[in-house]
Formats: C-alpha cells, structure tokens, sequence
C-alpha cells in the first residue's frame, strides 16, 4: 500500500526569517526605489528627446527595467507569496516568473531598436551629416540621475542589512552600477556638447554602451525565468544536497524518484521513497514528515513537499 503525503506549508512572512514588519519595511522601501526609478525613467525619456541626446534616451529607456525589477520585487513580497488556493493549489509563486519573462522581453525589444537608431546615426555621421548638438539641460538630467541612483544605493543598502534582506543589498549594488552606467551618458555627452560638430558621434556611441548596460539584465532575468517556465529542476548544488537528506532520513531504504522544481520564491519537491513493507500507514506517514521536516531546516519553509512512502 502506498502512503501519499502532500502537506503544503502556509507562510506567515516574507522569508524564514522575515516577520509582516520586516516584510512591511522592504515593501516601504522598494515602493520608494520604484517612484524614484519612474521619475528618473520620464526626466531621461523627456530631456533626452527633446534636447537630442540618444544616450540620454538609452539611459531612460534603461530605467524601464529598474522600474520592472521594483514590481517584480513587489510582487515577490505581496502576490507571489500568497497561500495557495483551490484554483492555484501550488500558489502564485509563477507570478514572478511571468513579471520577469514580461520585463526582460520588454527590455531586449528596446535594446535592439536604440542599438538601431544608434548605428544609424554614426552611419550618417561617418558620411558627412552633422549631428544635432545634445541641449545642456540634458547634463543636468543626468547628474540628477546619477546622485538619485547613489542614493537609491545607500538607502537600499541600509535598509537590506537592517531586516537581513539580500535581495535589498543586491538591489541596491544594482543601483551603483546604473550610476556607473548614468556616468557613461554624461561623458557621451559631454564631449558632444563642448567640443563640437565631430565629437558629437560620442552621443550615440554611448548610447550603444548604454545597450549593453541593458541587455546584461535583461538576460539575468529572462534565462532563469525561461527556466522555471520550463520547469527546470532547482540548482544541481541544491538537487544533489536535497538527495542526499531525502536518503539519510531515518525509515528511508532507498529512492526511487525526486523530482524538483521552482516556483518563484518556492522550491517544489516531489519524492517517491523505499521503505520497510511491514510499516503500517501511520509509521509511513511519520517517515514522510520527517522528510519534510529535514528539507525545510535545509531549505527554510519556502518550500513545497510531496512525498509517497512504497513498501518494499
């Protein structure tokens, strides 16, 4: 007779380790990160067409995936962390998923059409047109940029070691990056406003660089994502540690199946396990929880159990 045990974990918080007033503070301070990323995002988008600056409009456009990222982070400590429902018996952990797949989409689309507009223009640049000269206001723009964005880094930074929030800290040195990227802009188009007709190709250029400031990313979003969508087991590290606690959990003979997968911020597994035919259900049921037990001090209550004990 086989034991079937689906015992699915309710989260009360954030994380293991993160309590509704942890969870409060990361969404305060994350909210706060998304309306200083779409400000940023109009103020470049604006001053960069109307003072002819495609830097500046690349560097804009890369705020549109700063913004994405903020509602994707959203999402990870509101929608994505709801309990499961008979409609969505696994949860809505694959709303992450699709928030990613959406904005790294949305970001390569955009990095093809400025690295477009930006070849062409050194095109008619290198067969004699003159380029338009980038408006100075558009300097301003950018330095605005690059303070809010080292802001945006401290201000993360601090808020990430506060309720021991990783994914804050790591949000925050992705801020610091965007500044490096905002001072690539304002060099681009420096020399493209004080120091003439053929220093201006430099604008495009840097909007070229901003590109790649784009694609990186959006490639670190989509390939994950395309992963889980997929289906994709959890990391081999974690497979591999997983078999073996799954194996050295007393009652258990052997294994005959774990499958694993991702859910957003969950990790799903499915396991099949060999055990002595003489137990009875409730001893079988016991050996089930007592693997879940051990998965869950390994990988924290993020997690998802199903387990089925076969007799031998």
């Amino acid at each position: 007779m086989r034991h079937n045990h689906a015992h699915q974990i309710n989260l009360a918080g954030l994380m293991d380790f993160h309590g509704l007033k942890e969870a409060k503070q990361i969404r305060r301070v994350v909210t706060i990160g998304c309306a200083v990323n779409l400000f940023l995002m109009i103020l470049k988008l604006t001053f960069g067409f109307v003072g002819h600056s495609e830097a500046l409009v690349a560097d804009g456009f890369h705020s549109i995936g700063d913004v994405g990222t903020d509602i994707i982070m959203l999402a990870f400590v509101g929608i994505s962390f709801r309990q499961p429902t008979k409609y969505f018996s696994y949860g809505y952990g694959k709303f992450e998923t699709f928030a990613s797949m959406l904005v790294s989409g949305i970001l390569m689309t955009v990095s093809v059409f400025i690295a477009i507009e930006g070849i062409e223009s050194i095109k008619d640049y290198m067969a004699g047109e003159v380029l338009p000269r980038p408006d100075v206001w558009t300097l301003v723009a950018i330095v605005i940029a690059i303070l809010s964005k080292e802001f945006l880094f401290r201000f993360y930074r601090s808020a990430g070691k506060r309720t021991r929030c990783n994914a804050l800290v790591s949000a925050g040195w992705h801020h610091r990056s965007d500044a490096l990227a905002s001072i690539t802009t304002l060099l681009g188009v420096s020399f493209a406003h004080f120091l003439g007709e053929e220093w201006r190709v430099l604008d495009p250029c840097a909007s070229l660089v901003i590109v790649v400031f784009i694609l990186i990313p959006a490639c670190r979003l989509f390939f994950p994502a395309f992963r889980e969508l997929m289906e994709g087991s959890i990391p081999g590290h974690d497979y591999e540690e997983s078999y073996e606690i799954v194996r050295n959990v007393k009652g258990v003979r052997d294994i005959k199946m774990l499958h694993t997968r991702k859910s957003g911020p969950f990790f799903i597994f499915d396991a099949e396990v060999i055990v002595d035919g003489k137990l009875n259900i409730e001893q079988g049921y016991e050996i089930a929880c007592a693997i879940e037990s051990a998965l869950t001090e390994k990988f924290g209550k993020n997690i998802r159990v199903g387990v089925i004990t076969i007799p031998s």
